[in-house]
């Protein structure tokens, strides 16, 4: 309804398919910045945390190339976030790709900003995202200073109400 693209499409990346699903048809668009906002966890220098881009290198898991949570002899390494759905050790290749190519900025949100996004969307707009989407969320209100202004698309993909308790006990602690 606005007549033109948007400036902006952010989603969260787990193993990647729902933002693979919702950048595609933007790719060829320059003009329209991509963000992939990964699962930081309690922070990246802790190690508990599930971003292949800023804490991960290339290898093989489940039988394809990627970036991926590996020690130096290739085993796997535990993952952490909040989100389950987020909680994965490899990317999708096509996000390596993208990450490569600088096509699409990934970054990451942690537990706490992806927690204050939640809360934020469910008591200003009556919208309980997924924590994984209040990942996404959480690079808007970081960057809300830049991205004032700008047409965004975030993808709010499953629902909230799923994560309702087990958010409530975490920021009741």
């Amino acid at each position: 309804s606005e007549g033109r693209l948007p400036d902006y499409v952010i989603a969260c990346v787990g193993g990647g398919s729902n933002a693979i699903g919702i950048f595609y048809p933007f790719l060829s668009q320059k003009s329209v910045k991509l963000v992939g906002v990964e699962a930081g966890g309690l922070g990246i220098e802790s190690g508990k945390h599930a971003s292949r881009f800023y804490g991960g290198s290339i290898g093989i898991f489940q039988g394809t190339k990627s970036y991926l949570l590996q020690d130096e002899n290739g085993q796997i390494l535990t993952t952490h976030s909040v989100s389950a759905g987020l909680d994965y050790a490899s990317v999708g290749p096509e996000h390596s790709y993208l990450f490569e190519s600088g096509r699409v900025e990934y970054t990451y949100a942690t537990d706490d900003a992806a927690l204050e996004a939640f809360k934020i969307l469910s008591e200003t707009e009556g919208i309980i995202p997924a924590l994984e989407s209040s990942h996404a969320l959480a690079y808007i209100i970081k960057n809300a200073n830049i991205l004032e202004g700008k047409l965004l698309v975030v993808n709010l993909s499953g629902r909230g109400d799923k994560d309702v308790s087990y958010v409530s006990e975490l920021l009741n602690e």
